[in-house]
């Protein structure tokens, strides 16, 4: 019965994160989501859960401005070696940027500099719409 449980309890989780993809979550902002749906989850299990996902490639894992880890569901044919990222520092989302502009700056980095991008690891820092917006609202 309690292996029952698990299977049920993770098939729940990963069809959340489904329905989520590209939005990030704490493991707390997990959990307390997951129990809007109507699931419980411990937060054990879903910080479990959520590293074993990141391991595999289907959650990326990443360090917000404010130093809170996040997880953020990601599309299977999501390929982060191959693009760059923006997060807000604001509100900590991260997004991903896949544009022919991005790809020039990296081509003319190594041409030019001698110089090859991570870019899994490249993140650009700013302000989403969303938190410029609200920021500039707050300044009327």
């Amino acid at each position: 019965m309690r292996g029952e449980y698990n299977t049920r309890q993770k098939r729940e989780m990963l069809g959340f994160l489904l329905s989520h993809e590209m939005m990030h979550f704490s493991v707390d902002e997990f959990v307390q989501a997951m129990e809007e749906q109507g699931v419980r989850v411990g937060r054990t299990t879903a910080y479990r859960f959520l590293e074993a996902l990141s391991e595999q490639g289907g959650v990326r894992k990443y360090l917000s401005p404010t130093g809170q880890m996040l997880y953020q569901s990601v599309p299977v044919n999501e390929n982060c070696d191959r693009h760059f990222h923006l997060m807000c520092s604001r509100c900590g989302c991260l997004l991903h940027v896949d544009c022919e502009m991005m790809q020039a700056l990296n081509e003319h980095l190594m041409e030019e500099h001698r110089f090859r991008v991570d870019a899994r690891q490249s993140v650009l820092v700013g302000l989403c719409q969303r938190c410029a917006e609200e920021e500039k609202h707050g300044a009327d």
